[in-house]
């Protein structure tokens, strides 16, 4: 699978699970992605597990608007 940098300029068909707003890895489906999500959330139960499109630039902060995929809170 491919690896997942901020900035990269490929696109790429999949999805990235972050936890905490830190790259945790990247799905080729957006199921598998979901599933990974929600076994993060399990094992943190209080972190912030995000499941997202592996084209989309994750946030600069937190005033930035993303368009985020799921948030499994």
């Amino acid at each position: 699978m491919e690896n997942y940098f901020p900035g990269n300029s490929s696109t790429y068909e999949g999805y990235v699970v972050e936890i905490d707003g830190k790259f945790e890895s990247e799905y080729g489906t957006f199921t598998g992605a979901l599933k990974a999500g929600f076994e993060l959330r399990k094992t943190f139960p209080h972190s912030q597990v995000i499941v997202r499109d592996a084209n989309e630039q994750p946030p600069t902060d937190a005033q930035s608007e993303v368009k985020t995929v799921a948030t499994l809170n």
